[in-house]
């Protein structure tokens, strides 16, 4: 059996390294390549695509350093963490580099722009519970406290829950945040199995476990104190025993391990509470499609696309915020939307606004990086365009009586001195390297100046100092001559020699057969500047470039401000931008829990539709026990003919109301509402374990335990998911409990037109209408108060393409079925080459008519509609 190979000393180098970041893919530098071994090499081959070899018979692949961060990027987004490994002494033949650590990049801490997308926020969060019960907001029990930060950004927030609601809670904080990275107290994960089936729907998302005793809140309040220069947490609403110090305590400690950076950028933390935005659980946020579609996960046909009129990455990280936290009150409404009216009216002002919001940067990423100190001279001159910007800005405002960038004048004078220090001292066209040279401007220092003239005007220095010898000396034909052996020195012919006398500070070097060469101190010294000008020029740049850096970084205080004015604005222009091309109104507010929406138009559907096809609709409820006007809205009508349209562009109209948008009506005039419920469509949970209907009835669950008089409910075919007569009976418990219960607006559709008979002062019964003439259907898309008389899913089934013998027998059934006459059992066997056991043919076609009938195809995708009918096929022509 043949011996293992021995470990080189480079390889027992590199294991040592691995062994103290066992958790992290080692970038190993080796010249011009970072090398990955073993384990590590076998899992970034296939992750990367890259080419897997061997080294000493261990497993290696590879990646040229000056791509690395290309390939960094993709690593981070796979969720893994990355220790670079740099060489750090010079590569001596036969002899051992000395290499080690310089940096950790995880996918929660990462901070070049190279790793992050410019529009999203890139969180790093902690989940924490307390050991036992406490009091806290009045509430007892055991509690979880979750906290996350964007270190890009310096945005930091914590909120907390009760244990006992850990399953809801979670799973909305986790699809509302999307960490990229999460750290998770151990005894949590082991007394909850619910964290690790929630965490495991975000595959890319690195999660690392920590022992209890990491979360202590003594350490973390001395560590968020520090962060923020203050003495107490009182300020941002954090006192023992509040559940969010420990998890906001670790991801400082954790920041800290990572990356050594301080955080002067980071300043306070935000704690909220439900109750501060109105509450949207998981399950609406995607239904309503705000972020992301259900078809792809990406952003086409989404709310934010239709709203997203943003220019800079600050204001779109900022609308999607303010979509996933709709306000609750009407006065901070009213004072959004009085801002966003100031720029809708002023039409050249708005025109203005955009254009030179174009020209801002990250300035939150910016000074991250300033702060964190790893900003190099292209960041500071993004900085300084972004500076001019806002100038200009603050201008627009002044003269336009506008609302922003309102500074008093010593900030003001502040962002112009800044303005003007950044464009004296660094060149526009400066690389991101300090060891390159051409980083500072000409002209900005003296000592720079004279440095950079000497290495430019060598030769003059040399011909200059050389008429000074000739003049002293008397020596006419004096040269200066060079070579690499003895540097500069002066020559003096032996036929010279004979006819003048040397002066006493030449100092003979060489004596030759045609000359003598000398030197003088003076020459001596003018070398050593020569052959140091290069080294010096790049000293002194960054000693300048340092100096610079510093007077950004004592202001970041004043960028961050800026960076919020900015982001606020770019919202509210994207705001009046949207209303001014959609023809959308101002939403006016009323405190007697009305919901009054006058043709109001689904703005994500009528954007991709030609102009003016899209079909308005009105709805009218109230949730005021003494009003006269409807708080439940029953709902039929057949497939296709817009039911879920009309549902969802309802509570989008809401939401739009109250994240201080216009919005797509003639009228809207509403009531401020707490909680926002969509349950519409229906899908399994496999990874969970639940079935379509479970997770329709465990939503459903979560609306009737939650919602109350002042929210809006929309509910869509509740119960179909199981038999008939179990589907209509708690279709109509559902509606029985939210009319005589809860008393919340309600939009509920429904294919079990028996639950029109309910007899409800507060119920309104509306249908959507349909046209039929000489054997044809239009669906004109309409609301109309009444009931539907048909469901058309025969019709349905044949714009789909079922075969026409099925349609022709669905018609029959139906037919009968609708004319209480018996169904006929008499079919026909086709002859079949391979006789097999005889099938009820009858029950599957019952089977499929009956499913045909229930079918929602509004809430239906394509290829869900395809299985169905391919699922049709294999059951009706099974054997032929």
């Amino acid at each position: 059996m043949a011996k293992p190979a021995p470990i080189t000393p480079m390889m027992q180098q590199y294991l040592s390294i691995k062994a103290q970041y066992k958790d992290a893919v080692l970038f190993f530098r080796l010249g011009d390549f970072y090398e990955m071994f073993n384990d590590d090499a076998i899992e970034v081959s296939k992750l990367l695509n890259l080419t897997l070899t061997q080294r000493t018979g261990s497993p290696m692949c590879g990646i040229p350093y000056h791509a690395s961060r290309i390939y960094i990027a993709r690593l981070l987004r796979a969720g893994k963490k990355v220790a670079i490994c740099e060489q750090v002494s010079d590569v001596v033949p036969g002899e051992l580099t000395e290499r080690k650590i310089v940096e950790v990049i995880t996918p929660g801490t990462a901070t070049g722009d190279d790793f992050l997308e410019q529009g999203q926020n890139n969180y790093l969060a902690a989940v924490y519970c307390t050991p036992k019960e406490i009091t806290y907001n009045g509430v007892t029990d055991v509690f979880i406290g979750f906290a996350y930060l964007d270190v890009s950004t310096g945005e930091f927030f914590a909120t907390s829950f009760p244990r006992s609601d850990f399953a809801e809670q979670f799973k909305k904080e986790l699809g509302r945040v999307q960490p990229r990275e999460i750290l998770i107290q151990i005894s949590l994960a082991d007394s909850v199995p619910a964290l690790k089936a929630l965490c495991g729907e975000y595959p890319q998302m690195l999660q690392n476990l920590y022992p209890d005793w990491y979360f202590s809140a003594t350490s973390a309040e001395k560590r968020l104190c520090a962060c923020f220069g203050t003495e107490s947490l009182k300020s941002f609403g954090l006192t023992a025993p509040s559940p969010e110090l420990p998890p906001a305590g670790l991801l400082l400690q954790y920041l800290d391990q990572t990356t050594g950076a301080a955080l002067p950028h980071i300043t306070g933390i935000k704690v909220y509470r439900d109750s501060d935005f109105v509450m949207m659980d998981d399950a609406t946020r995607k239904n309503l499609e705000l972020l992301q579609n259900l078809h792809d996960s990406t952003d086409a046909f989404t709310l934010f696309e239709t709203v997203n009129y943003t220019k800079t990455a600050m204001g779109t990280r900022l609308l999607r915020q303010w979509l996933y936290h709709p306000l609750r009150t009407a006065e901070e409404i009213n004072a959004r939307l009085n801002k966003t009216v100031v720029l809708f009216r002023n039409e050249k002002a708005l025109a203005a606004v955009r254009t030179t919001l174009a020209a801002v940067l990250d300035i939150h990423r910016l000074t991250g990086r300033v702060a964190m100190q790893r900003a190099h001279g292209k960041d500071l001159l993004g900085i300084k365009q972004s500076l001019k910007a806002c100038i200009e800005l603050a201008h627009l405002s002044r003269i336009n009586s506008l609302f922003f960038l309102q500074l008093p004048q010593e900030l003001h004078d502040d962002m112009e001195g800044l303005y003007t220090l950044l464009d004296k001292s660094i060149a526009e066209d400066c690389p991101i390297a300090l060891t390159e040279g051409g980083l500072i401007k000409q002209g900005w220092s003296e000592k720079l100046d004279e440095l950079r003239d000497m290495r430019d005007n060598a030769n003059k220095l040399l011909e200059a100092y050389l008429e000074k010898e000739r003049e002293k000396s008397g020596i006419k034909n004096l040269k200066i001559k060079y070579n690499r052996l003895s540097g500069y020195f002066l020559e003096v012919t032996r036929g010279t020699l004979k006819t003048v006398e040397i002066p006493k500070h030449f100092i003979r070097r060489r004596s030759l057969t045609t000359a003598d060469r000398f030197t003088t101190d003076d020459l001596s010294k003018l070398e050593t500047k020569l052959n140091d000008v290069g080294e010096n020029i790049i000293a002194c740049e960054k000693e300048l470039f340092l100096t610079v850096h510093t007077e950004v970084y004592n202001r970041i205080g004043l960028l961050h401000l800026l960076a919020k004015e900015i982001a606020e604005l770019d919202v509210l222009q994207s705001f009046a931008y949207a209303a001014a091309l959609h023809a959308w109104v101002k939403p006016e507010f009323s405190a007697d829990g009305l919901l009054d929406i006058r043709e109001g138009r689904h703005p994500v559907v009528e954007n991709h539709l030609p102009a003016g096809e899209f079909v308005p609709n009105s709805i009218k409820l109230s949730s005021a026990a003494d009003a006269d006007i409807p708080s439940f809205a029953l709902i039929t009508g057949p497939n296709m003919a817009g039911k879920s349209t009309f549902l969802r562009q309802t509570a989008l109209i809401v939401l739009l109301a109250q994240v201080g948008s216009f919005v797509p009506a003639e009228k809207a005039l509403l009531t401020p509402v707490d909680c926002i419920f969509c349950r519409v469509g229906a899908s399994d949970n496999l990874a969970r374990g639940e079935s379509t209907f479970l997770v329709e009835m465990t939503e459903t669950a979560y609306i009737l335990r939650n919602a109350s008089v002042n929210s809006l409910v929309i509910m869509d075919e509740i119960g179909r998911g199981t038999s008939t007569g179990d589907g209509f009976s708690i279709a109509r418990a559902v509606s029985e409990y939210l009319l005589q219960t809860t008393g919340a607006k309600t939009l509920f559709a429904t294919h079990y037109h028996e639950l029109a008979q309910l007899i409800h002062p507060r119920l309104q019964r509306l249908c959507l209408d349909v046209a039929e003439t000489e054997g044809k259907i239009v669906f004109l898309k309409k609301v109309i108060e009444g009931i539907a008389a048909h469901s058309y899913g025969v019709h349905v089934a044949e714009l789909a393409g079922l075969p026409e013998t099925v349609i022709r027998r669905a018609t029959e059934l139906l037919n009968t079925q609708v004319s209480g006459t018996a169904v006929s059992t008499d079919f026909t066997v086709p002859e079949k080459k391979h006789p097999s056991p005889e099938k009820n043919l009858f029950s599957d076609e019952e089977l499929i008519i009956n499913e045909i009938l229930s079918t929602d195809t509004d809430g239906t995708t394509p290829l869900q509609a395809l299985q169905m009918i391919s699922r049709w096929k294999k059951t009706l022509f099974a054997g032929n």
